[in-house]
């Protein structure tokens, strides 16, 4: 990449960042930069009146006249002063809206993406970074702060050299020599020109360098921030983690990595300090020696007779805040220009591009239910990997029928479950609804029609009507109702605010700690609560004890109803009741029909039924009688 090229892609970073950071809370940099006015001409106006005063002292001045002036300048002085505190409330009392709606693009992206990013490893390292450099100082946030500093800057010197040119061109007592360059333009122009190159070289050179230090320290902290957040809250927030803690005496285990961690989260500020040490020095040393000229030439102009006790003040105030202005013009640029690497951090995750095509043909609302489901000679391969997971597929059923998915584990199940529900979608071969490619259908409602229940599904700690509605607003009687035919029916009696009791004590002190199982009836709810023609249901019951589990089952149709079903489990008596057994190996379709039918064949199922025989002989009959 060229330089051209370079700074055309920071230039746009830094577009971005503004917009994103205006996006997220309207007229945030007006009110920023509003407040930074109000607050500037309260300071120089306090300067002028200073300056007026001791001047006015020195001639003579009327008492009365300089006590009204000095009331006038009060009085603009104290406007100026409250308008930039109006203003400047107003902008904190936003700052938590603006973090809260930066942070929300975050969370609507990692919501919104395709969940085959979202498997991606390197999703999760962008997402990190993004997060990381979102609000940090070194990112976005940063970027558009140091803006608004560039600004101020601007401001400062604008206003100072608008202010300071009636004492530049002062009559001056002397014209040559030493003193009479001191009192000439040139003189002025030669101490701004020294200030100048001073202030630029230390706010980009200088703080390039300290940037670059701290940069890399704030992003080896954060690894090990990230790695003790992970230790504290999986390990010692997590109060479900306290029995093994206990019983396996893992107490100094925990504590040798948390003091590792900080240990070396310590030595790594001590480098950091070391090494900014010389930089930090030499920026005091060039804020302190332009300080010095600065004074130095404003005495000496009074000492020579061009300037008066009151312009010495008045110029010297109103040149630092030239300096002021020259400092953070500087070093706002060296950081603008530290912070666009990190911020590009944020639009590399936020760009990640959704590849999977969303389709525009509505999904039929049939009234009977007759939907037709097929898989076409469908071949899968997860990204990165050389093998396939599924091998030409060849798969259909209608709405109503119930279908046992069975096989040994990675020969594909979930796999086909995915496929189906559009989670991925396949490498070769098609599946259709009704005769359609799934692929043209809108995405958001033909995800609509299905209800999954996976092993691994979870609840959050919100309530329980929350849960199995998965959302704020719901229809109460439909989710007790939902809840009981789950099964739950004696454990929602026990819960304290019933359906509105909030799920383990995350959030809530009075929350209720729910068993494994009692979750995946939860879960089940929520299936039943959907009510979309297509229930998925994974390993439903792996968390049930055998009463419950038998419970599912003879409830199962009615659970159920006329909806299509596919029950994918490792226990083939479990699957007795399906109308039909589909049979999985390596990634291919084995066998296809009744239990009965696939008995006889004494092919996979067999195999796999005689193997299990031993665990559901004596339960199986009395089950399914």
């Amino acid at each position: 990449m060229t330089r051209k090229e370079q700074r055309n892609a920071d230039f746009a970073v830094f577009k971005q960042s503004l917009k994103l950071v205006n996006d997220a809370d309207k007229h945030h940099t007006l009110r920023t930069a509003a407040d930074q006015v109000f607050g500037l001409l309260s300071a120089f106006v306090n300067t002028f009146l200073a300056a007026n005063i001791m001047n006015g002292i020195e001639q003579g001045a009327d008492l009365q006249g300089l006590l009204i002036q000095a009331a006038v300048v009060f009085g603009i002085e104290l406007a100026c002063w409250i308008i930039s505190r109006l203003f400047r409330r107003r902008k904190n009392c936003h700052d938590f809206l603006l973090q809260q709606n930066l942070n929300r693009v975050l969370v609507e992206k990692i919501t919104g993406m395709d969940y085959v990013k979202l498997e991606d490893n390197r999703t999760h390292q962008a997402f990190y970074k993004a997060n990381q450099y979102l609000l940090d100082n070194l990112g976005v946030r940063r970027l558009e702060v140091n803006f608004n500093y560039f600004i101020l800057g601007v401001m400062e010197l604008l206003i100072g050299v608008i202010l300071i040119a009636p004492l530049a061109f002062a009559q001056r007592t002397v014209t040559t020599g030493f003193t009479g360059f001191i009192q000439s333009v040139w003189g002025l122009l030669a101490l701004i020109a020294i200030v100048t190159l001073l202030e630029v070289y230390g706010g980009t050179v200088i703080n390039q360098k300290t940037y670059k230090i701290w940069n890399q320290a704030v992003m080896d902290a954060n690894a090990l921030h990230s790695l003790s957040d992970q230790l504290e809250r999986h390990v010692l927030h997590n109060y479900r983690n306290g029995k093994d803690i206990r019983l396996y005496g893992q107490q100094k285990l925990i504590l040798s990595k948390i003091t590792d961690v900080a240990d070396t989260h310590r030595s790594i500020w001590q480098k950091n300090w070391l090494q900014l040490l010389a930089p930090n020095t030499a920026l005091s040393g060039i804020s302190t020696l332009t300080s010095i000229l600065m004074f130095a030439f404003a005495v000496y102009r009074c000492a020579t007779g061009m300037l008066g006790a009151g312009d010495v003040i008045a110029f010297s105030l109103y040149f630092s805040q030239i300096q002021n202005g020259i400092s953070n013009i500087s070093d706002a640029y060296g950081s603008i220009m530290s912070c666009i690497p990190n911020a590009k951090f944020v639009f590399d995750f936020l760009d990640i591009p959704d590849e999977k095509y969303m389709g525009t043909i509505p999904t039929e609302k049939r009234t009977d239910n007759e939907y037709e489901f097929e898989f076409r000679h469908v071949w899968f391969q997860y990204p990165g990997c050389e093998e396939y997971a599924l091998r030409d597929i060849n798969l259909k059923w209608k709405i109503g029928e119930k279908m046992a998915l069975v096989g040994r584990n990675g020969c594909g199940k979930s796999t086909l479950v995915k496929l189906l529900c559009r989670l991925y979608d396949p490498t070769k071969g098609e599946i259709t609804l009704n005769g359609i490619d799934i692929r043209k259908y809108d995405y958001a409602d033909y995800m609509a029609l299905f209800s999954v229940v996976f092993q691994d599904s979870h609840l959050f700690s919100f309530s329980m009507a929350e849960n199995v509605a998965a959302s704020t607003e719901y229809d109460a009687e439909r989710v007790t109702e939902c809840v009981k035919r789950a099964g739950l029916g004696e454990r929602l009696a026990t819960m304290p605010h019933g359906i509105e009791t909030c799920l383990y004590k995350d959030f809530d002190p009075e929350g209720v700690e729910i068993s494994g199982g009692e979750e995946q009836k939860l879960c089940l709810a929520r299936a039943i609560y959907k009510g979309a023609p297509f229930i998925v249901l994974d390993e439903p019951t792996a968390a049930l004890d055998p009463i419950s589990e038998h419970d599912i089952y003879t409830k199962f149709n009615s659970i159920v109803g006329t909806r299509t079903a596919i029950y994918i489990s490792h226990r083939l008596s479990s699957c007795r009741f399906c109308d039909e057994i589909t049979v999985m190996e390596n990634g291919r379709i084995a066998e296809r029909g009744s239990h009965e039918r696939l008995l006889e064949q004494q092919g996979v199922y067999q195999k796999l039924w005689t193997a299990q025989a031993e665990y559901y002989k004596d339960t199986a009959g009395e089950l399914y009688a």
